[in-house]
């Protein structure tokens, strides 16, 4: 679509403003708003509808759903936003993930929360493009300016601006209705607006001021919840060696044991009950002191149930995940993907950490991420190597992962057996011509897809790369829990022949 004159694009904007959210335009919200149309504008230079933007600065900031007011709009332009108002924004409202969307808006500091909007306008509008609507959803370019300059004017004088232009230049409302209507019926044909990947892209929105970081994080994340969500929900594992402490929040008022034995030693609450038939009736004129329960409390006969004081141990895992330097070459776009080489790497590395976690919560498993390279003036991953701590932030504050630098790929290796205790996997991620020895796991990431290695090679997985490196990702998991092997025994002893029964 063709860029707007300076007056049509003037006349856009004030439309857009005369028909969004009447809170969204009084007192301090006015300037709010079109900080975030700004901001939209700058993740997204092709925004289909200004009024989105508009509306989203009063939702995120945790205000209801409101009516439209009683301004005159034309006919068309009522039905195409009441569409508007039904499948996307009652639909983001409506979703779980929200709740936490305006959370983090409101801790946000307030320079941020114009920027909180557009980042969230911007990722919307990419998914609904994935939709086969991206050429619909390519809205008329709107300079910045043009948006800077109406912010100067009040918003009183916008509004009756606004009014005419909707009732006097129908070539603005014939654009305003297909902003409407194509943001609708993309909604229609996505399954979710929103994802994890917007949460925690918001709940980072001050650590992540440039927009260089906030597009590294907000494609690893994407790619880390479509490889996550690929893979199996719960996993069987096999036996593991070591162990370690059970911990519980509340030590004391839970012991690990039960009831094992009766003893003459212990509290009140675990008085045997049949104990008290010894005591007397206070209330009772012919009761004698000290009766059969104070005789017996005093020589300590009294009988208390004894728990059983053992400890319970969980099985200790460590699984380290190396990022050889050799992924710096993998910073390119193959044909029929959106995002670069490198980041299904990283994200698959996140995905197994966030997946294995879930899965093993019983055992005492932790995390080892090893970045090579460090020996060298600029490590080639440091960046991605903070995003991706930012990512798996939460495990970090657990004590669960660490993230660590090393020189080499052969030192990561072989060090990282030596620095933990209990069963060790090392899994290696490089690029397309990498190759180590005493790794459970190496995957290449090569142009045609992942191919990884564990004693047999592997061949190139075609189709979609979050469908391949989901599938690589679940095979290590698989064999790295022994559940590969399980299966591969079945297999084996149900293709066996069987011998011949008896004749009765």
């Amino acid at each position: 679509m063709t860029r707007l004159t300076s007056a049509e694009a003037e006349a856009l904007l004030a439309a857009s403003c005369a028909v969004a959210r009447p809170l969204a335009l009084k007192g301090d919200r006015y300037e709010v708003a079109l900080n975030a149309v700004l901001a939209a504008l700058g993740e997204k230079p092709s925004l289909p509808s200004l009024t989105l933007a508009i509306d989203l600065s009063v939702l995120m900031n945790g205000d209801r759903l409101e009516p439209l007011g009683p301004q005159a709009v034309p006919g068309p332009l009522k039905d195409a936003m009441r569409v508007y108002e039904d499948h996307v924004l009652a639909r983001l409202v409506a979703d779980r993930r929200w709740t936490a969307i305006t959370e983090a808006v409101a801790a946000a500091p307030k320079d941020l929360k114009p920027v909180a909007v557009g980042l969230l306008a911007g990722q919307l509008v990419s998914r609904l493009e994935r939709t086969g609507e991206a050429k619909a959803l390519n809205g008329p370019g709107v300079s910045q300016a043009i948006v800077r300059r109406i912010a100067q004017r009040p918003a009183d004088e916008v509004i009756q601006q606004g009014r005419v232009v909707l009732h006097e230049n129908p070539a603005i409302v014939e654009l305003m209705i297909q902003g409407f209507e194509s943001l609708a019926r993309a909604a229609r044909r996505s399954k979710e607006l929103l994802t994890d990947a917007e949460v925690f892209l918001l709940e980072n929105v001050a650590a992540l001021k440039g927009l260089g970081p906030r597009v590294t994080l907000a494609q690893l994340a994407e790619v880390a919840q479509e490889v996550e969500d690929r893979l199996p929900v719960r996993m069987k594992t096999s036996l593991s060696e070591g162990d370690a402490p059970t911990q519980l929040e509340e030590e004391s008022a839970f012991p690990v044991g039960g009831f094992s034995s009766i003893s003459t030693v212990g509290s009140l609450e675990n008085l045997v009950t049949s104990e008290l038939i010894y005591m007397d009736d206070p209330a009772d004129p012919a009761a004698e002191r000290p009766d059969q329960f104070d005789v017996r409390f005093v020589e300590g006969e009294l009988l208390y149930y004894a728990r059983d004081e053992s400890v319970a141990v969980r099985r200790r895992r460590t699984l380290v995940l190396v990022f050889d330097g050799s992924l710096d070459a993998c910073r390119v776009q193959d044909p029929g993907e959106r995002t670069q080489r490198l980041m299904f790497a990283l994200g698959a590395g996140a995905a197994m950490v966030r997946r294995l976690a879930a899965w093993l919560e019983a055992e005492a498993v932790s995390f080892d991420l090893v970045f090579t390279g460090a020996n060298r003036r600029e490590a080639p991953l440091k960046e991605e190597q903070g995003v991706l701590g930012l990512l798996l932030r939460e495990w970090r504050e657990r004590g669960q992962l660490e993230l660590r630098e090393v020189p080499s790929l052969e030192e990561a290796v072989a060090g990282a057996r030596a620095a933990h205790k209990g069963r060790v996997q090392v899994v290696v991620f490089g690029g397309p011509r990498v190759r180590c020895e005493g790794a459970d796991a190496v995957v290449a990431a090569s142009e045609q897809g992942p191919v990884w290695a564990a004693g047999e090679d592997r061949p190139k997985l075609p189709g979609r790369a979050r469908d391949a490196w989901a599938q690589v990702a679940r095979e290590i998991l698989e064999t790295l829990l022994g559940a590969r092997s399980a299966l591969r025994r079945q297999e084996v002893a149900s293709s066996e022949p069987r011998a011949p029964g008896r004749a009765g």
